[in-house]
């Protein structure tokens, strides 16, 4: 008796799941999504933070093709990078922009943080929510390539794509934070603060 009410407790409880779900307003989803995208180096501003780290503001812009049409569009990334010009690890920020084909409204907004690899890969996260109401959120781990040469990225995310020997890189950085100056013979605070480059993300505007 025990066995049968086992077995059953789960069809029940299917049942009332169906049950809600089509009572329910439906307006809710969770469901993968992928995409890829390649974008041209437009703009590039540098500057040597101290010895051994380069800071650089980016922006690319390009095109993204997705699994879901709200992620399709005309691609515009802004990133702020620090590399280390020694051993070419680095970290990168940044904003991403999907808008319709043709240069049209917005259809994204989306934050980014990665690791810089030296071969000129970079992997990390980005997070984002689409303009169009409802509203969905955007949570992807992405890889990309950057080519050395013309500076052009090729990526992807929601996929499991990543060759090479790096394989989940993560890094230890404190440069290019801030932090204490010397100006005019005494010692000042940076201007910004070290704040894990939530001051600092906004890329090339």
């Amino acid at each position: 008796m025990r066995r049968i009410i086992w077995l059953l407790a789960p069809v029940a409880a299917v049942s009332l799941a169906v049950g809600v779900a089509v009572a329910g307003s439906q307006s809710s989803e969770t469901t993968p999504v992928t995409a890829d995208f390649e974008a041209s180096l437009v703009k590039q501003k540098e500057r040597t933070c101290d010895s051994t780290h380069t800071e650089f503001r980016v922006r690319f812009e390009g095109s993204q093709t997705s699994s879901d049409p709200r992620l399709t569009g005309d691609l515009e990334v802004k990133v702020r990078s620090v590399v280390n010009t020694q051993n070419g690890w680095g970290s990168t920020f940044g904003t991403v922009t999907v808008r319709e084909p043709g240069g049209g409204q917005p259809k994204f907004h989306g934050q980014v943080v990665g690791v810089l690899e030296p071969d000129g890969g970079n992997e990390g996260f980005l997070a984002g929510r689409t303009v169009a109401k409802p509203h969905v959120h955007l949570l992807a781990n992405f890889n990309v390539q950057q080519d050395l040469e013309t500076g052009a990225i090729t990526g992807e995310f929601g996929k499991d794509s990543q060759s090479g020997p790096s394989q989940d890189p993560a890094i230890l950085t404190n440069a290019c934070r801030g932090g204490h100056r010397k100006h005019g013979g005494h010692e000042q605070h940076g201007s910004r603060h070290d704040d894990g480059g939530r001051h600092d993300r906004r890329g090339d505007h």
